[in-house]
């Protein structure tokens, strides 16, 4: 059984402010931001087939159903079952036919401030410089977003996501078993609810943010530029911070202040820590200010010269071997 490519291609236009929604099974899917106001689509499909003719067969049954219309553009993998029930994904990856298999890879451009739905079972997701409303859903897929900005909203049960802004950023988050790290220069607020994955979050917070993580045993690190006050909710919780800090509160409900306080983060957790730190990867984040440095001591005076020593530096000057400057130099004490 060989293998044969095929590729569908999709362009419409969507306004620079449109909608694009892709539903796919096993797909990986990377999205590129870009100018104008088109979308465009391209779905590679490579096949296992025992034949040329079965593989158009397959091709034909496998290309993506597209509904279009003014402002948006929608493409589902097509598949007999209801993949999304009830906001769960719950089905394994299509076999299209009993002689032969597909996968799937989509690349994508939209323009920067595109509001995207993407959802995928298995595949992983990448996406780069988008600025409007994105949401991701996915059930063991990665998630990597860079050089964007907006409100993102990520669902998965295993998957990781890693979200690095350039912009102002908001995220939204749920996940059972996978990590997340989101990390931007201005952080407008960030709610993220996991089981056992860690969370870490890197940049400055904004004052009028919502900030919030809820874990049952994943642990919380925050790289943070600027104060800050963490509502730290955990009998088994516990704190550290590298930065200057008070601790307040009782055991199960304590405050963690930093510097002058500041933005508020809610931290819950049955049994997992949370770690305050400096920013460490984001290069446009502001730094704390660093310490005045010490004032340098004035030099110790010098001894006075001894009265043959004086007399000696007067006669040197009225000879003419020095000078008014270099005497009143010597006179002020011993070379």
């Amino acid at each position: 059984m060989a293998t044969y490519l095929r590729t569908q291609s999709i362009a419409h236009p969507i306004g620079a402010s449109g909608r694009l929604g892709i539903t796919v099974t096993s797909a990986d899917v990377g999205v590129e931001a870009v100018d104008g106001d088109e979308a465009r689509v391209r779905a590679t499909f490579e096949m296992r087939a025992g034949s040329d003719a079965e593989a158009d067969a397959l091709f034909e049954a496998a290309q993506l159903a597209v509904s279009s219309g003014d402002g948006f553009l929608e493409l589902k993998q097509p598949d007999d079952r209801n993949i999304f029930r009830h906001g769960v994904i719950g089905a394994l990856p299509r076999l299209l036919t009993g002689h032969g298999d597909v996968e799937l890879t989509v690349q994508i451009e939209v323009p920067h401030g595109t509001e995207l739905r993407l959802q995928t079972v298995s595949g992983d997701i990448t996406a780069r410089g988008l600025v409007g409303e994105q949401r991701f859903q996915t059930v063991s897929g990665d998630l990597s977003l860079v050089d964007g900005g907006g409100v993102v909203r990520f669902n998965t049960v295993s998957g990781d996501g890693r979200l690095r802004g350039d912009d102002s950023l908001f995220v939204r988050a749920e996940s059972v078993s996978g990590d997340l790290a989101v990390s931007a220069p201005h952080l407008v607020g960030v709610r993220a609810q996991t089981v056992s994955g860690d969370v870490e979050i890197e940049g400055a917070l904004d004052p009028s943010g919502d900030f919030r993580a809820e874990t049952v045993s994943g642990d919380l690190v925050v790289g943070l530029a600027g104060a800050a006050t963490f509502e730290v909710r955990g009998l088994s919780t516990d704190i550290s911070s590298d930065l200057d800090h008070r601790i307040e509160g009782r055991h199960d409900r304590r405050r963690l202040v930093i510097g002058a306080g500041g933005p508020q983060f809610t931290f819950s957790s049955m049994s997992g820590d949370i770690a305050v730190r400096r920013p460490r990867r984001m290069s446009g984040v502001p730094q704390p200010p660093p310490p005045p440095a010490a004032p340098t001591p004035p030099a110790p005076p010098r001894a006075p010269l001894a009265p043959d020593e004086q007399l000696r530096v007067l006669r040197a000057l009225e000879r003419g071997e020095i000078d008014i400057e270099e005497a009143t130099r010597r006179l002020g004490g011993s070379d």
